[in-house]
């Protein structure tokens, strides 16, 4: 009797946005709107751009009781492009707010496991030869080693990148995630640019070091008195083969919705010397991830279009099979990942398919996620709604299998 009151729960709740949406398509409701942006020149080429959005989630899966809530994102962004040869940006908000990290205060200090305002990213930028070389340093987004550690959370097809293998496996692009860095963003010094349609960026960075005591199995640098694992290297490497794409933030879309008719192949690196203390402090491995990827998104007709990528990824930690990193499990080993979703433009749906295949040598057996999803898309991106179910095994973490659904509402300005 509860499976079927939480099912008929979660088709109404997908039926709420069908609600009246003939009667509103006959009204011509308007949607249009300008842009939060604050002109600092009469010809507005100087200007203030503000972003905020939030991404909010209703969860249910079969390690969990009951349906979650929670908030998965609540973002500002702010970026100034004050002069052709300077920019800059500052990004702050949470993440995974939930039922599990609520406190009553939480500004104590006391406080466990709360999840609080955090900066994200704050970088300058030079423009040495605009559009060809900027320089910029500072707490940055312009990462290695694929297309899907450098996306955009306004506009991605699915939900987070269905992935089970690495602990978090969801979060498998951004390779090194709360080890080496701070929520996918490293302190350093990058540049990027354009040449034709070829486009990179390449980053030398400082990785954390206040990672913790050094335990049994390896873990990333504890300390930097000897200077060493402290510089990390980073790249991705793009070339566009049909319409070009921006670069002026480090963002890459997830779907243009048929607006634009993209293909790019990239490949890109990540490189951190005497990375790993493995039993003790003088004793270092190096860890140097790979990916190539490919990405086509673009109209078929004028009612289809169409969104496909496919990535490989590589994870070497030196010869190492990998650690346990406060739940994370960075493993050696490879993943394949893919997507496909077809766009119904009158309808404003977009059904998806995502799947994964991880072959990784912390974990005794492979893992593998299919993950089946819907857009509805109020207005376009800054208005959806998501509906995501994936099933796969989960090896990393001991579980034979899961199964999650997720409903998301997004709203960004």
């Amino acid at each position: 009797m509860k499976k079927k009151t939480f099912l008929l729960s979660m088709v109404l709740m997908l039926m709420v946005p069908f609600i009246g949406s003939s009667q509103e398509e006959a009204q011509e409701v308007d949607h249009s709107y300008k842009p939060m942006q604050i002109k600092l020149s009469e010809d507005g080429s100087k200007y203030l751009r503000i972003i905020t959005w939030h991404q909010m989630w209703l969860q249910a899966g079969s390690e969990q009781k009951g349906l979650r809530h929670s908030i998965r994102r609540s973002r500002v962004l702010a970026f100034a492009q004050i002069s052709p040869k300077f920019l800059i940006l500052t990004h702050f908000g949470l993440n995974s707010l939930g039922a599990s990290n609520l406190t009553a205060n939480p500004n104590s200090q006391t406080a466990n496991n709360r999840s609080m305002l955090f900066l994200h990213d704050a970088w300058a930028e030079f423009a040495i030869e605009p559009g060809k070389l900027h320089v910029g340093t500072g707490l940055h987004y312009w990462n290695g080693i694929s297309r899907l550690s450098n996306q955009s959370t306004l506009n991605m097809m699915t939900l987070d990148n269905a992935g089970s293998g690495n602990a978090d496996g969801r979060l498998f692009p951004w390779n090194n995630i709360t080890t080496s860095d701070q929520f996918a963003r490293h302190l350093g010094v990058y540049a990027k640019g354009s040449l034709g349609n070829f486009s990179y960026r390449i980053a030398a960075n400082n990785a954390r070091t206040n990672i913790g005591s050094l335990g049994a199995v390896p873990s990333f640098q504890v300390n930097n008195i000897d200077g060493a694992g402290l510089w990390n290297f980073a790249g991705y490497f793009k070339y566009d083969l049909l319409d070009k794409e921006s670069d002026k933030l480090p963002y890459l879309v997830g779907t243009y919705l048929g607006k634009k008719k993209v293909f790019s192949i990239g490949a890109g690196f990540f490189h951190h010397p005497d990375a790993l203390a493995v039993g003790n402090l003088d004793t270092r491995e190096s860890v140097t991830h790979f990916a190539m990827d490919a990405f086509y998104d673009a109209p078929l007709n004028d009612d289809l279009a169409i969104n496909a990528l496919g990535a490989y990824y590589n994870y070497k930690y030196g010869d190492t099979n990998g650690f346990n990193s406060g739940g994370l499990v960075p493993s050696s080993g490879s993943i394949l990942y893919s997507q496909v979703g077809v766009l119904f433009r009158k309808a404003k749906l977009m059904p998806y398919l995502s799947y994964n295949s991880q072959n990784l040598d912390f974990t005794p057996d492979n893992s593998n996620e299919l993950g089946i999803g819907l857009n509805y898309f109020i207005n376009g991106h800054f208005a959806k709604i998501t509906a995501e179910f994936t099933t796969g095994s989960k090896g990393a973490i001991g579980a034979e299998s899961t199964n999650i659904f997720r409903l998301q509402t997004h709203i960004f300005l």
